[in-house]
């Protein structure tokens, strides 16, 4: 009964509402840049007539860009502002920023700080190397953890039990013919991941793409973020990307952590 009245007494401080605000604003995260009222009433399952209040408002507080002429929507450069607070504050992302924009000036790899959001990784600090593969990765642009070194790095911090439900639940497309689509096969390699301290990933998103991450604990203990770093095939193979970049990509994770201060990290013989 106490559980019930828990329950039900946190449900009465959901406010609907702002719920359906958001519901408008991320209807534009995966659809065309500009959408019609019908489109996002479509998009959303809401009735035409709250997403008409609710863009309007949206818009009146600078969060929309509404085209009168043709009647459309688009989104205000104004909600980066909300991402970048996030960005500023956050003492995780504020660690990584430093740590890593050092890391890719020696060691001329691209190095990434991604947080786990639901069935995805999203890319929070990003410095990318001259010969980076992926090109058109943005801050905020959202990855699927299953197959992302950083997000297996995420997860084999995470029991089976929840590694499996969030498996489950992932749309575990095929990206390359490298992708590991297979529940079994991606538990091996969260096994795996999950011994030696790092996730290896080869070309299973984009071709060319070497990745090898490990996960990053807030003071609680929990984790909910990893740094990556990717090389290109054109001049590394998996063996050589592993030995070079395990031990700095763990002791980078730990001083991002705030468990250890980071070295000064050179390369040895190539």
């Amino acid at each position: 009964m106490r559980a019930g009245r828990s329950e039900s007494s946190e449900a009465a401080w959901f406010v609907s509402s702002v719920e359906k605000a958001f519901l408008i604003l991320r209807a534009f995260e995966a659809h065309e840049r500009s959408l019609s009222l019908t489109e996002i009433a479509e998009i959303t399952q809401l009735d035409k007539s709250s997403v008409q209040r609710f863009t309007y408002t949206l818009a009146a507080l600078g969060y929309l860009h509404k085209d009168k002429d043709a009647r459309r929507y688009t989104i205000s450069p104004k909600i980066m502002s909300l991402g970048m607070i996030y960005l500023r504050t956050d003492p995780i992302v504020v660690r990584a920023r430093h740590v890593l924009y050092e890391l890719n000036k020696s060691l001329e790899v691209t190095s990434n700080l991604a947080e786990l959001d639901g069935t995805d990784v999203i890319y929070v600090v990003r410095f990318p190397s001259r010969k980076t593969v992926t090109v058109d990765v943005v801050l905020g642009m959202r990855r699927p953890a299953f197959c992302m070194a950083s997000g297996r790095a995420i997860l084999a911090t995470r029991s089976d039990d929840e590694v499996r439900d969030i498996l489950e639940r992932s749309n575990r497309v095929a990206y390359t013919a490298h992708t590991k689509t297979d529940i079994s096969e991606i538990m091996d390699e969260i096994h795996k991941t999950r011994a030696r301290g790092y996730a290896l990933t080869e070309q299973e998103t984009v071709m060319g793409d070497i990745s090898v991450a490990a996960p990053v604990r807030r003071p609680d203990g929990t984790c909910t973020a990893a740094i990556n770093f990717s090389v290109s095939t054109a001049d590394w193979d998996a063996e050589r990307a592993v030995k070079q970049f395990s031990p700095v990509v763990i002791e980078a994770a730990r001083a991002v952590s705030g468990t250890s201060e980071l070295r000064p990290f050179t390369f040895g013989d190539n």
